[in-house]
């Protein structure tokens, strides 16, 4: 496969290097096919000739938009998903890192779960306001700093979703505090940036009855043709769809920046001796947007985490979550009397039946079969999900699924 060129990649980086300059670079891909759809994923060699004339190698990532695929650069709209990443690190970042110390808070305290910024740009042409196929967003590569990637393959255990739910909490809290102590900075600089993501818009009619289609055949399979079943989870992917048409959502106690697509691949842990997460990050914010926290919440807890470990620790984990929320909201010096739990769990309930066809759709591409991905990003389409219908890891998953969902009253 050739590697996309990012032209006059030293423009963009050259002002994050504290007086460091670009020489040369070297890309590759960093991804395989069905491990990223929204975006072309490079790994970056970069050359740094420093203030002192040394020349140091630096390992970045460079993010394109699906430069190699029309489709997904027509599902994914990076006219206005690319623009809303960038936001995350130019504007979201930095704010709440002024926030904090405003607060009060070491720098050592910080919030830290994206990777460093090291620029951005939608075109080459410095005035344009419309995302072109030479926009980048280039970050610090996180494998070479000391993080590792999920396996799709492999949902995660208690302490990882315990360590992911904090860390959530975290990234939900503060743009809240934001909201609340700075209503100025958050409505102009960075609320316009996070209107509501509707991939359907995108979808030809023909597609769109294709994807129902088949899960309405996945569906059979795994409630074994209860048509009463089939007819009560469909009702849910309706509820799901109506809920993407909604008007931008209002100003709430649990409205947030939501990331909307937190499951296994986009989260990255280091590790200690004894092979515990200890830290993380989270990448890939380009469907981004503003809504009810909970959406994050359920979505990564049904695509990511064990079942069994979900059916059997499911309150504990929501209370992991709103301990870690109202810590990061005294910490940062915002009153708390209104946040109580039963008002977070009525919360989960409310949206929870909304956002359950969500993971219930996503299983079939987490856990797509390896065999089944072409070898070049140009080739991937939405043939992936009929090619893995029946496999009985995906089955399995969804009935799971429909089990715990059931269980806590979300569907």
């Amino acid at each position: 496969m050739s590697v996309p060129e990012i032209v006059d990649l030293k423009s963009v980086v050259d002002p994050h290097l504290n007086g460091g300059e670009l020489q040369a670079y070297t890309a590759r891909y960093l991804t395989k096919p069905g491990d990223n759809y929204g975006s072309c994923m490079l790994a970056v060699a970069a050359r740094i000739k420093q203030p002192n004339a040394l020349i140091e190698e630096l390992p970045l990532i460079a993010k394109l938009p699906p430069v190699t695929n029309e489709l997904f650069w027509q599902i994914f709209q990076p006219e206005r998903t690319c623009i809303t990443e960038n936001k995350m690190y130019e504007i979201v970042v930095p704010e709440i890192h002024r926030l904090q110390l405003d607060a009060g808070l070491s720098k050592d305290k910080l919030f830290t779960a994206l990777p460093k910024y090291y620029g951005s740009r939608i075109s080459l042409d410095p005035n344009a306001t419309k995302v072109d196929r030479d926009a980048v967003l280039v970050q610090e590569n996180l494998q070479v700093s000391g993080y590792r990637a999920g396996n799709r393959h492999q949902m995660f255990d208690f302490v990882h979703a315990k360590l992911v739910l904090e860390c959530m909490a975290q990234y939900h809290a503060l743009p809240i505090a934001l909201r609340i102590r700075k209503p100025k900075v958050f409505a102009e600089k960075i609320r316009p940036h996070f209107n509501r993501f509707n991939m359907n818009t995108s979808m030809g009619d023909q597609m769109k009855e294709d994807m129902r289609k088949e899960i309405r055949e996945d569906l059979e399979l795994v409630t074994n043709n209860n048509d009463d079943e089939i007819g009560d989870i469909l009702e849910k992917f309706q509820q799901y769809d109506a809920w993407l048409e909604q008007p931008e959502a209002a100003d709430g106690l649990y409205t947030s920046l939501v990331h909307c697509d937190l499951w296994i691949n986009n989260i990255m842990f280091k590790y200690d001796d004894q092979n515990q997460p200890t830290t993380l990050k989270f990448v890939d914010f380009q469907i981004a947007q503003y809504e009810s926290f909970v959406h994050d919440i359920i979505f990564f807890l049904f695509s990511s985490v064990d079942a069994n470990v979900l059916e059997d620790n499911f309150e504990n984990l929501l209370e992991a979550y709103y301990d870690a929320f109202i810590h990061n909201l005294k910490e940062v010096q915002v009153p708390t009397d209104d946040y109580s739990y039963e008002g977070f769990v009525n919360e989960v309930r409310r949206v929870g039946p909304i956002e359950i066809s969500h993971p219930l759709f996503m299983t079939k591409v987490i856990l797509a079969d390896n065999s089944t991905l072409p070898e070049d990003f140009k080739d991937m389409d939405m043939s992936i999900l009929s090619k893995n219908r029946g496999l009985k890891t995906i089955t399995k998953r969804m009935s799971d699924i429909l089990r715990v969902a059931k269980k806590f009253k979300l569907i």
